[in-house]
């Protein structure tokens, strides 16, 4: 059974895969709240959570998420100006090959910049020191 948040609206998003749907935007949430993290916390805190988040998808035989973070990761980090659009430009282009409907993708863009203030706010609450 596919269901997608956005599938009426995009067609191209309806025919993809819904395991790697879902892994993208595991994917996708994982690197906004280490984006958080590494706006939030100290060099030290963030890399101990890059760590800690790669061991845990490895113990979970989750291995490929944190191999598909790692482009987004990338695309966030290509951009000077706007890393979320990349990040949502990505996940359009892996999804749909890069057929996905404009209004799609401002849509998830807005989603993305949803989540990532929801980690902002979160980690300003409280106070991640590395683990050494």
């Amino acid at each position: 059974m596919k269901y997608h948040l956005f599938s009426a609206r995009s067609n191209k998003l309806s025919a993809a895969d819904t395991q790697i749907y879902y892994n993208h935007l595991r994917a996708v949430f994982i690197q906004l709240m280490l984006i958080a993290v590494a706006k939030n916390c100290s060099m030290d805190a963030s890399f101990d959570a890059h760590v800690f988040v790669m061991m845990y998808l490895k113990e979970r035989n989750l291995s490929e998420i944190d191999e598909i973070s790692k482009g987004y990761n990338r695309a966030f980090a290509s951009s000077g100006t706007d890393g979320v659009r990349q990040m949502v430009l990505h996940f359009a282009d892996s999804l749909t090959a890069g057929k996905m409907q404009p209004e799609t993708i401002e849509r998830f863009y807005v989603e993305f910049y949803g989540i990532l203030r929801i980690f902002f706010d979160d980690f300003r609450a409280f106070k991640l020191v590395p683990s050494r």
